[in-house]
């Protein structure tokens, strides 16, 4: 379940990897550090604050919180591969969930290497019409 992260010399380490020194002077080194957790997702008062507004969001955005804090995904094939057709991908490592039936549309930044999803955008289908999902950015004005 664990990925592969290039480093520096072509070395490879799995996903679940203990901290190694790598490098090829034995003077200088450096650590590097593998995650194995689940995904954190970051904003979520974001979500809460569109629930607010549109209650019968509340069930989808929970379900997706509730889907996506316990995957470890490594890469976007893993991601299409739980949400099928649901889901479509951007530049800037940007993925953009269809919830409750394609009423919502949700945007958010992957970072696989730390196992982080950053809310960038929720809105409804209309809303989103609107938007860039590229350079979108949930941070108010």
């Amino acid at each position: 379940m664990g990925c592969t992260l290039p480093l520096r010399f072509g070395l490879h380490l799995a996903r679940s990897c203990p901290p190694v020194r790598v490098g090829l002077d034995p003077v200088v080194t450096r650590m590097v550090t593998c995650y194995d957790v689940n995904m954190q997702v970051i904003a979520r008062r974001t979500l809460r604050e569109f629930w607010a507004r549109y209650p019968h969001a509340e069930g989808p955005i929970r379900a997706w919180v509730a889907i996506a804090a316990k995957a470890r995904w490594a890469n976007p094939a893993e991601i299409k591969r739980q949400f099928g057709s649901t889901v479509d991908f951007v530049g800037d490592n940007r993925v953009i969930f269809d919830l409750g039936g394609n009423k919502y549309r949700l945007v958010v930044h992957v970072s696989f290497s730390f196992g982080r999803l950053l809310v960038k955008f929720i809105g409804t289908h209309a809303e989103y019409d609107r938007i860039d999902p590229e350079t979108v950015s949930w941070r108010k004005k």
